[in-house]
């Protein structure tokens, strides 16, 4: 790889570790905060709780697979009954949004739906934050999209905006998906998910509400 190469590298992960800093989610962001935060949604999803089949409509499935073979969602068929390991896990919206190289999701509180109390109608209730990344050549010269892991700064800074009336655990905590580790807060009313080669190489990282059932389960 040349110096200019190297150099331009250096320029494009400290542009993308720079723009990753302006990116301060807040739980309980209303959608207009959302849209000023972040412009204008670059998709905008719906689910029913059923498989959808309409553009636009989405599910999202648990990570409990027990084969390599691509599954057919079909309209009617009841995946928790026949057993496949599959299950349906989001009833809100799901808002898209592109900022600064950046993909962050937000996901918005159904009607009623209350942590503590607080209300999070139409409220964000779980926010993802997606690293960014920068072109490089593999030894045959072809070019692949390499990530570039979230700083420490950035990530105190995510779950600090996140932490609500209380504090983060200190370490992360390895689950039971590999690459896969969790914080929680002290009062357990929000759980962050940390997906990444290691806890000190996270290329996504996401937080969320927590209910009272998840969490007396604890």
């Amino acid at each position: 790889m040349t110096s200019t190469s190297i150099t331009s590298m250096a320029l494009t992960v400290a542009a993308l570790l720079a723009a990753i800093s302006i990116a301060n989610a807040s739980l309980g962001d209303s959608q207009d905060a959302l849209i000023q935060r972040y412009g204008k949604p670059k998709l905008a999803e719906l689910t029913t709780g059923d498989i959808p089949a309409q553009k636009g409509y989405y599910a999202e499935l648990k990570e409990s697979y027990s084969t390599n073979v691509s599954l057919i969602a079909s309209i009617g068929t009841n995946y928790n009954e026949i057993g496949y390991g599959m299950d349906l896990v989001e009833t809100r919206s799901r808002y898209t949004f592109d900022k600064d190289g950046l993909k962050i999701v937000a996901y918005i509180g159904n009607v009623g739906e209350k942590y503590n109390g607080a209300d999070f109608s139409d409220r964000s209730a779980r926010e993802i934050i997606n690293a960014g990344t920068v072109w490089e050549k593999d030894k045959s010269g072809d070019q692949f999209r390499h990530p570039v892991p979230l700083s420490p700064s950035v990530i105190d800074a995510f779950l600090g905006n996140n932490k609500g009336e209380s504090t983060w655990a200190d370490a992360w905590q390895p689950s039971a998906v590999p690459g896969t580790w969790l914080k929680r807060t002290a009062d357990k009313t929000r759980l962050a998910i940390a997906h990444g080669a290691s806890e000190h190489s996270i290329y996504q990282i996401e937080v969320r509400m927590v209910d009272e059932a998840s969490r007396a389960a604890d």
